[in-house]
C-alpha cells in the first residue's frame, strides 16, 4: 500500500464505563475492562469506523485497553487484522477549563502509554483511583483561556507538538466557546478546529458565519469542525451516528492540524467522493536505466519528485507505454519526434534485458493488471481473479482511457482548440459518453412518439369520417322505416 494520505471516517468523542454519566454495566477489573475495550473495536467495525478518540472528562485509563484491543483485532478467519486496516485509536480527554468551555484534547494515535499520567499532571488534573469503577467527580481547570492551555502543555517537551486542542464550538449550551461576550477568546486562541456536540447541520446562519471566518467581531479567523457522537452508551446506540472523514498519511496530532488548515480538501462531513478509475502500481521487471523498480500510487493524488536526471521523466514515459498511450499531438513534426523518443527509451532500456512492464488499476471495485513486454510485443491483460488473456491496444484504451502530456506537449494545449478540448473533455468522458447515450435513447423515444402520435391523428380523422357515415346511414334508416 502507498505511504500518502488516504481518508478515514471519524468519531473523536467516545467516553467509556469510566466516565459519570456512562450507561451500562461497570467495568473495574483487568477483564471487565479488556472485555468492553473488544467491544468497542467490534461495534467500530460494524459501523465501518476506521478511527475514534477516546475522551473520558480529565481521565485517560481507558485509552490503552481499546488500542490493545484494536491491535489484538483479528479478522473473520481468525487472523489478525493487517496494520493498514486496524481501527486507529488516539488518546485524549475531555476537559472542563474555568474559560468557560470544554475543550477536547487529542494526542498523537502513537503516543505511549507510560506517557498518561505525565500528560495528566501537566494540566494540574487530580488523578481518579483506577480501582474506581467511574472518575472523580469533575472539577474546573484553574485555567483561564485556551492561550494558557496550550502554554501548560508546551511547557513540557515530552507534550509539546503531540497534541491538538479542539474547543467546543457547538450551537447552543452552557459548554460551548460560541456564546455571547467570548468573542475576544475565540479570536485570540491558538486553534485551527473545533469540534461539535452532534451534527453541524444544528448551526444557526450566525454561528456558520463565525467558524467561516466571515465575522469581524470574532477576528474573520476560520476554524475546521469536527462531528462527533459523545457516545456513552453500553450498546454502543450513538457510535459513528455523527463522524468526520479525514485524511492523513499518519495519525498524528500535527496530521490533524494539517487537515484543519485544508479543511477543503482534507475534512468532511459527507463520505468523500474518490475516483472509480485510479492506478495503484507500476512494476518494472528491469530496466538499464532505473533497474528493477515497483512503485504503489495514492488514490487520488502522486508527484514523482526528484533531480534532474533521475527517472521522472521515464517513469511516466513506461507507464504511457504500457497503457498504450496514444500521442497528445497530431501527426505533425512534434507527434513523430514525440513517438521516435518513446520507442528510442524501450528499445535502449527495456528490449536487450527482454523487460516487461506491469500496471495494475481499479475500475469500478474491480482489479485490472496488465502486463506489457518489450520484446515479444505483447499485452496480456487479467481481469478480477481471471487469467491473464491477449489483447490490444484499443481495448486498453477503452478500459483506461489516460490523459498524458510531456512538458512539450503540455505547452501546446492552450494555443490549439483540438488539444485544449481533449485536455478539458478527457475529464468528464464518461459523464460525457451518459449523455450521448441519453440524448440517442431521448432521440428514439421521440421518434417512437412522433410516430404513435401520426397513428393517434389518423385513427381520429378515420373516427370522424365514421361518425358521419353512422350519422348518415342512421338518416337514411329513419326514412325508409
Amino acid at each position: 500500500m502507498d505511504k500518502g494520505a488516504h481518508f478515514y471516517k471519524c468519531d473523536f468523542q467516545v467516553h467509556t464505563p469510566r466516565d459519570l454519566r456512562w450507561n451500562g454495566t461497570e467495568a473495574v477489573t483487568d477483564d471487565e475492562r479488556k472485555k468492553y475495550a473488544q467491544a468497542l473495536i467490534s461495534a467500530c467495525r460494524e459501523k465501518k469506523l476506521d478511527a475514534i478518540a477516546i475522551t473520558d472528562h480529565h481521565d485517560m485509563l481507558f485509552a490503552k485497553y481499546v488500542r490493545q484491543a484494536a491491535l489484538e483485532e483479528v479478522n473473520q478467519d481468525g487472523a489478525p487484522v493487517q496494520e493498514k486496516n486496524r481501527i486507529v485509536v488516539f488518546p485524549g480527554m475531555e476537559l472542563t477549563l474555568s474559560v468557560p468551555c470544554q475543550a477536547l484534547i487529542l494526542f498523537d494515535a502513537d503516543f505511549p502509554d507510560d506517557m498518561f499520567s505525565l500528560a495528566i499532571t501537566a494540566l494540574a488534573i487530580n488523578q481518579s483511583d483506577d480501582s474506581q469503577s467511574r472518575t472523580a467527580q469533575v472539577e474546573r481547570l484553574n485555567i483561564r483561556t485556551i492561550t494558557a492551555l496550550k502554554e501548560s502543555l508546551d511547557k513540557h517537551e515530552y507534550l509539546r507538538g503531540k497534541y491538538i486542542i479542539l474547543p467546543n464550538v457547538s450551537e447552543g449550551g452552557s459548554s460551548t466557546l460560541l456564546r455571547s461576550g467570548f468573542a475576544s477568546e475565540y479570536k485570540s486562541m491558538p486553534c485551527v478546529g473545533g469540534y461539535v456536540d452532534g451534527s453541524i447541520a444544528k448551526f444557526g446562519n450566525g454561528n456558520r458565519g463565525i467558524v467561516s471566518g466571515k465575522n469581524k467581531e470574532y477576528g474573520y479567523k476560520k476554524i475546521a469542525l469536527f462531528q462527533t457522537s459523545d457516545n456513552r452508551r453500553e450498546n454502543h446506540a450513538d457510535l459513528g451516528v455523527h463522524t468526520t472523514w479525514v485524511k492523513w498519511a499518519k495519525p498524528t496530532a500535527e496530521a490533524l492540524r494539517q487537515a484543519c488548515l485544508a479543511d477543503d480538501s482534507r475534512l468532511s462531513q459527507d463520505t468523500p467522493q474518490l475516483p472509480q478509475l485510479y492506478i495503484t502500481k507500476i512494476s518494472i521487471s528491469n530496466s538499464k536505466f532505473l533497474g528493477p523498480l515497483n512503485l504503489d500510487f495514492n488514490h487520488q493524488f502522486n508527484a514523482i519528485i526528484g533531480g534532474r536526471g533521475t527517472g521522472k521523466s521515464s517513469i511516466l514515459e513506461y507507464l504511457r507505454w504500457a497503457l498504450c498511450d496514444e500521442p497528445a499531438l497530431g501527426d505533425d513534426d512534434e507527434g513523430i519526434d514525440f513517438q521516435a523518443k518513446r520507442r528510442k527509451l524501450i528499445e535502449k532500456t527495456l528490449l536487450s534485458l527482454s523487460s516487461n512492464i506491469q500496471v495494475e488499476f481499479i475500475k469500478n471495485d474491480v482489479k485490472h493488471t496488465l502486463r506489457r513486454s518489450a520484446s515479444e510485443k505483447s499485452i496480456l491483460l487479467k481481469i478480477g481473479e481471471g487469467e491473464f488473456e491477449q489483447t490490444t491496444e484499443e481495448q486498453i484504451r477503452s478500459i483506461l482511457p489516460i490523459q498524458a502530456y510531456s512538458q512539450k506537449q503540455l505547452s501546446s494545449v492552450g494555443i490549439r482548440i483540438d488539444q485544449l478540448r481533449r485536455f478539458v473533455e478527457a475529464q468528464i468522458q464518461e459523464k460525457l459518453d451518459t449523455i450521448i447515450r441519453k440524448k440517442n435513447h431521448l432521440k428514439q423515444e421521440i421518434r417512437q412518439s412522433h410516430t404513435q402520435r401520426e397513428k393517434l391523428n389518423l385513427l381520429n380523422k378515420n373516427k370522424d369520417n365514421l361518425i358521419k357515415e353512422i350519422a348518415s346511414l342512421s338518416g337514411q334508416s329513419k326514412n325508409l322505416r
